[in-house]
């Protein structure tokens, strides 16, 4: 089936991060498995290891099964960004966009999702929306809007 005719073609070649991140109520493997029911723990904990989160996790008394609370609130913004980059490393989409994945952290957690960012956008068409001129330093190219428009 053409991904250009088949609407549900075209959305399962594309993963997203958002940029405020949403988590369901739940633990970490149940958020990590809406993008991959199927999937057991050790691709699971792969994921994680992409997104720069898996140390953190298996320092968590309940590990996979911790907690994310209500909207991820028992989560920092970092860790919450990076469970949304590990759920877009199992859906392994050729596609990936990013809307501000940076936005919601300090410097700190800047430079550990831009990190986890690279390892993700490895092979895959990166379409990367932002702010912070730290978040397109890697980008093969940069397209400018302003109030002007493009530049």
């Amino acid at each position: 089936v053409d991904a250009v005719a088949d609407p549900a073609a075209a959305r399962d070649r594309i993963a997203v991060v958002e940029q405020r991140t949403f988590l369901f109520l739940g633990s970490i493997a149940d958020n990590l498995r809406v993008a991959a029911p199927e999937a057991e723990d050790a691709r699971l904990w792969q994921a994680l290891d992409l997104a720069g989160l898996r140390e953190e996790v298996e320092a968590m008394p309940d590990g996979l099964d911790t907690q994310v609370g209500e909207d991820g609130r028992l989560l920092s913004g970092g860790q919450a960004q990076r469970v949304a980059i590990a759920r877009a490393a199992l859906r392994d989409a050729p596609i990936l966009v990013l809307d501000e994945p940076t936005s919601q952290v300090d410097l700190a957690g800047e430079a550990a999702i831009l990190a986890a960012l690279d390892r993700l956008a490895r092979g895959r068409t990166v379409l990367l929306i932002a702010h912070r001129p730290g978040a397109v330093l890697a980008a093969d190219r940069v397209v400018a809007l302003d109030s002007e428009g493009e530049r």
